[in-house]
């Protein structure tokens, strides 16, 4: 009556929505969560995997970390405990899937900037080495090219890691450029936090003088001014998630599945009507 969890550390709050919401659903169930977090550059995985195995939890649930070998997920399914992987995913043979449409919640994001009357739209991603974050960049421009707006590079920023700084820098860049975009769209709360650093610096109004939209709807809630932000239904992923290890315990043999999630625009309004 124990499940698995294994997670990244990370200052991401979407991390702790998606092992709540895991906790519950697992109660719900009769059964605790063994949470273990790791740090990437510890190289942990392999020694969470065999406390995982030592302690005979039924089954595993991988939280958006690619960084896990898949000889080792393999490990688990040899000594018959089943897994789901969890948004950053891999796709093998017996291991389920619950994957997050990131191209659609960016897709659906920058329209609504432009619905709103946006045509100078920005944006900050981190670095192009994943799926999640290939598929928020392809959605911000394809949004643009839906609408008939050429992409602009000089308003396009995409930074090495998900943090505040980054954020701050892009911003930076953005408002000393000749021409200053009219709104930003980030694939992170984290962001969201170091731009408004800077706009606060420079005396400029959210969303009166910069709209803004973020990812994740973790951080966002707690902003000044609250920003409209994409966000996960973290209680319908954890409710899969659980779901879908249940019943593979009962019958290990079932082909893997793999449920799409499709994200939300939690709207708080610093998306203002903008005519040129």
């Amino acid at each position: 009556k124990v499940l698995g969890h294994l997670t990244l550390f990370n200052d991401n709050m979407q991390y702790k929505g998606i092992s709540s919401a895991i906790n519950t659903a697992a109660l719900k169930m009769g059964y605790q969560v063994f949470t273990l977090t790791s740090h990437e550059e510890l190289k942990e995985e392999e020694k969470q995997i065999n406390e995982l195995i030592g302690r005979r939890v039924d089954g595993v649930i991988i939280t958006s970390n690619c960084s896990i070998p898949e000889h080792l997920i393999n490990r688990l399914i040899n000594k018959q405990i089943p897994v789901v992987m969890i948004e950053r995913t891999n796709e093998i043979p017996q291991v389920d899937r619950i994957v997050v449409n990131d191209y659609l919640g960016s897709m659906n994001a920058v329209r609504h900037m432009i619905q709103k009357g946006h045509r100078k739209i920005a944006f900050i991603g981190a670095e192009l080495n994943g799926q999640v974050e290939i598929d928020r960049f392809n959605g911000y421009l394809d949004a643009l090219h839906e609408a008939g707006i050429p992409k602009n590079e000089e308003w396009i920023k995409i930074v090495p890691k998900y943090s505040l700084e980054f954020g701050r820098i892009a911003t930076i860049e953005f408002l000393n450029n000749e021409l200053a975009p009219s709104a930003i769209f980030m694939t992170s709360d984290l962001y969201a936090s170091g731009v408004l650093q800077v706009l606060y610096d420079r005396d400029l109004r959210v969303p009166k003088d910069m709209s803004l939209i973020g990812y994740d709807n973790t951080l966002s809630a707690f902003l000044s001014p609250p920003i409209t932000s994409v966000g996960l239904p973290f209680h319908e992923i954890g409710e899969h998630a659980v779901s879908l290890l249940m019943k593979r315990i009962k019958n290990s043999s079932t082909e893997a599945s793999t449920i799409e999630i499709d994200p939300f625009l939690m709207d708080r309004f610093t998306v203002r009507n903008w005519r040129e």
